[in-house]
């Protein structure tokens, strides 16, 4: 990793803590309550749908720093969302953190954010690493999956390291700053319905900016533990793919054919190679990870299937 020297002076102060909630059994106070906010810096909470807040007014009454925003369309997706908080971030704060409500912040998470945004001043992406929930609950085997194929990206490190290719930093524990950003005309792709966190970083990527993982700026995410909501998540993974790793990039005239004809041929190859870089991680974290090679392909392939199957639906949409 390169060395970047502390800048002597920097005008790096109030963040943005944007949080995204979409579940009223989440106990909101409690996660606000855990956030310490530093001199200038305030939360804004964008609610997706028109979701009950229990706790609201007492939310108000203790935190002055809070704001709210109803995202209530149901066209309107995620990356939507992002983008309010960029908007709303723009000409007021430095940074922007993103979190999303059911994950739970380790202490000075914004302390920590900050304090190496000033020291690499030029990377303008950081992200902490996600603890997935299987680390301190009894053994459910669809919560492992989940963990394992969700985080490999930001497993917890004892060191700082850029992060390349092909591996990002997932948007529930993300910071950005925000001069890059509007210098750079980058935000989230309103057309994805999951995977907007990939598409952000090969921005960042192409505009010649670096992802940075902290060692020291964690949360813990409770992940899925019944077998229908772990598969309907990567199903939607699944799909979001066909626009993001093929569609997007490949605009020649014949594409559509070549994707029809060979994309089952080579889809089993594809999806050893993505195993391989989903697994990776955890090995070199512990050995035993290396069990899981097996249940991890078996559900890239389902997740290839339904690439495969969203190239139809997306060329009727077209059509249509």
């Amino acid at each position: 990793m390169a060395k970047y020297n502390l800048p002597k002076k920097t005008k790096l102060k109030t963040v943005l803590i944007c949080i995204l909630y979409h579940d009223n059994t989440i106990d909101l106070l409690s996660l606000i309550n855990k956030i310490k906010l530093n001199i200038g810096s305030e939360i804004l909470i964008i609610v997706d749908g028109k979701i009950f807040i229990k706790q609201k007014k007492k939310i108000i009454k203790e935190n002055k720093k809070v704001n709210f925003f109803y995202s209530s369309s149901k066209n309107k997706t995620v990356p939507f969302n992002r983008n309010i908080g960029l908007k709303f971030a723009k000409n007021r704060h430095d940074l922007i953190l993103y979190l999303d409500s059911d994950v739970i912040p380790e202490k000075n998470l914004i302390y920590s954010h900050l304090k190496y945004h000033k020291l690499y001043e030029e990377i303008p992406v950081i992200g902490g690493g996600v603890i997935p929930s299987f680390f301190k609950n009894r053994f459910n085997v669809w919560e492992m999956l989940d963990g394992c194929l969700s985080w490999f990206t930001s497993i917890k490190t004892n060191s700082n390291k850029i992060i390349k290719k092909p591996y990002h930093l997932p948007t529930c524990n993300l910071s950005i700053k925000i001069g890059f950003i509007y210098k750079h005309k980058i935000k989230f792709d309103e057309k994805l319905k999951t995977g907007e966190d990939v598409d952000f970083c090969n921005h960042i990527r192409n505009n010649g900016g670096n992802l940075l993982l902290i060692k020291d700026a964690n949360v813990y995410h409770e992940d899925r533990k019944k077998f229908l909501l772990f598969m309907k998540h990567h199903i939607s993974w699944g799909k979001h793919q066909y626009y993001t790793l093929y569609q997007k990039k490949f605009s020649f005239p014949y594409f559509k054919i070549i994707f029809f004809l060979f994309y089952p041929f080579f889809m089993p190859f594809i999806n050893l190679l993505s195993t391989f870089f989903t697994i990776l991680p955890w090995v070199r974290y512990k050995y035993v990870f290396a069990l899981l090679f097996v249940p991890t392909y078996i559900i890239h392939l389902i997740k290839g299937l339904f690439t495969y199957l969203e190239f139809f639906n997306f060329t009727k949409k077209k059509v249509s």
